[in-house]
């Protein structure tokens, strides 16, 4: 795929008959579009047939959650995180209005002030038939795009698709089921332009209701459902990195 010599790392597959508490910690609720509804309740995050399934519905204990809506993420923060290295996650999802599933990455750091580093593997808006791609530094977050920070691909929306990203020194690079599609790239003598290459990621994989990218939630068509198969990941020998 792409530039050669990856070698995989590591692989979830989800076969255990639970969540590994050894590589993932439920995402609780915060203050952001995408962990606005975050909850965490069993029921919402679990393993089932070999597969991570993640939820959103509409709240039926508001003792427990005072949001109208609750869903479930987990997150490997703190417990596995890459990197200069491919993440590929074969994923599904349905079609909810008010739904946005996403597979991302965040820095298992604390960066320096002002510095940002996000890549969004893979993000899905409502019945939409296409996914997105996208980065986002302290750069583009400032209103730079020089060139585009991220792309949209089709896809088979109901079925199974594999998301993959790589980060090299000098470009960040986009997969949909093995074919490329999308390149981001490093430019000269640009400050905060290009930070992923210094930093180890962790892996974020959320069920999101509501804000306002995605829009009005319709109770109606939930709940929503982003199941995930398995995870890989793969590095280059250090002498070509």
């Amino acid at each position: 795929f792409g530039k050669t010599d990856w070698e995989l790392v590591w692989t979830e597959d989800f076969n255990g008959s639970e969540i590994d508490e050894n590589v993932w910690t439920r995402v609780g609720h915060g203050p952001s579009d995408w962990n606005r509804m975050m909850s965490l309740r069993d029921g919402l995050a679990f393993v089932e047939d070999g597969q991570l399934v993640l939820l959103g519905k509409v709240n039926d204990d508001l003792a427990a959650d005072n949001t109208p809506f609750v869903t479930g993420g987990i997150k490997s923060q703190g417990k596995k995180s890459f990197r200069m290295a491919r993440f590929e996650i074969r994923a599904k999802f349905n079609s909810v209005q008010g739904f946005w599933p996403a597979l991302w990455l965040m820095p298992d750091c604390r960066l320096p002030k002002p510095e940002y580093a996000e890549i969004d593997i893979m993000e899905h808006l409502n019945h939409e038939s296409k996914a997105y791609q996208t980065v986002h530094s302290r750069y583009t977050l400032d209103g730079n795009v020089k060139q585009p920070k991220g792309s949209t691909t089709e896809i088979d929306k109901d079925g199974w698709n594999v998301y993959g990203v790589e980060v090299h020194e000098d470009q960040i690079r986009f997969f949909v089921n093995g074919a490329l599609t999308f390149t981001y790239n490093k430019e000269d003598g640009q400050k905060y332009q290009f930070p992923w290459p210094e930093y180890p990621f962790f892996i974020i994989l959320s069920n999101q209701l509501g804000g306002k990218w995605v829009g009005e939630i319709d109770a109606a068509q939930l709940p929503s459902e982003l199941r995930v198969d398995w995870i890989k990941v793969y590095q280059r020998p250090l002498s070509n990195n």
